[in-house]
């Protein structure tokens, strides 16, 4: 068995698969909420309270893996260790107490294993993913299911809160800043060249599966309760905007650790859908923690093609 941690702005976690004729299957899912984007300080790096709360995840994470006897264990870290000043410190203190060499991933091959993720779960065949993270949020435009382009966007649904939201749930005025923000963000995306398309979104990461929860719930969605229309999505922000606790009593049925973080996740990707006119969404139960796996196992030719 082989195992991954993925060391996220807003949550790490340990994820552990089985090989089985060649493809990728997950056995266990742990998840610690670490915050580590709360942490990091004027300077822009990781505190030392920071580095603890990560260094007593990975522990107990390694606890875990040592008395499973897992074959390897793989960990990376996205927006949460790329964007901050002490990245090598924050390596060099984490390879000290745990013995993990942590790979740090840029954003373009964030969202590359983004794509190689879902393409494990997915027929994928044209379209736009979008991976809403804590500290970032990537895009991949593909089409004939190859990459056309990968983008990289600095800000996600809990540095978004940090910086933007006042209280636990955006008001009407703070949910329009934040959309400002996102569409300047696009603005500075560059777009693939010749033909590319931007329906479906496939969503890709907590975020997406958590939307996909709230779409579940205010029954929305359609073929084999994976796929929302793009207006629904766009329904559930006009209820964020006229009553804020309808929808933040909705968050605490679905996804209560989520409270503060889901609806600026929510915001991101509705703002996305927006802005590149999508009809619809789809939500990948797969992504970079699968596509960083398959990359990995793909080249030492353990995996189908």
């Amino acid at each position: 068995m082989q195992g991954v941690i993925d060391i996220g702005s807003n949550t790490m976690r340990l994820v552990i698969y089985k090989i089985e004729n060649g493809n990728i299957k997950q056995m266990l899912n742990k998840k610690r909420a670490a915050g580590l984007v709360g942490y990091i300080n004027k300077q822009g790096c990781l505190n030392a309270s920071g580095i603890a709360k990560a260094i007593e995840v990975l522990s107990e994470f390694k606890e875990i893996a040592d008395n499973i006897g897992l074959d390897e264990i793989y960990p990376f870290a996205t927006a949460s260790l790329r964007n901050i000043n002490n990245t090598q410190q924050v390596l060099e203190e984490i390879k000290d107490a745990c013995g993990f060499e942590v790979r740090v991933l840029s954003g373009e091959e964030e969202a590359t294993f983004d794509y190689y993720g879902s393409l494990q779960c997915m027929e994928m065949h044209r379209g736009l993913i979008v991976d809403v993270g804590g500290g970032s949020t990537e895009l991949v435009f593909y089409n004939e299911k190859q990459m056309l382009s990968t983008q990289s966007i600095p800000i996600g649904s809990l540095n978004t809160y940090s910086q933007y939201v006042k209280d636990i749930i955006p008001t009407k005025k703070e949910i329009e800043r934040i959309e400002n923000i996102v569409r300047e963000k696009l603005e500075m995306v560059v777009l693939p060249t010749g033909d590319f398309y931007t329906t479906p979104i496939c969503g890709v990461g907590g975020t997406a599966r958590a939307t996909r929860d709230m779409m579940k719930n205010m029954k929305k969605l359609v073929q084999e309760g994976n796929q929302y229309n793009s207006e629904s999505l766009f329904s559930l922000m006009d209820d964020a905007r006229k009553s804020p606790g309808k929808v933040a009593a909705r968050i605490l049925k679905i996804a209560p650790e989520r409270i503060h973080t889901l609806l600026p996740g929510i915001i991101i990707l509705s703002t996305i859908a927006k802005s590149y006119n999508t009809q619809y969404i789809v939500t990948s139960n797969y992504g970079v923690r699968e596509g960083y796996l398959y990359h990995l196992l793909q080249q030492r030719g353990e995996l189908n093609d």
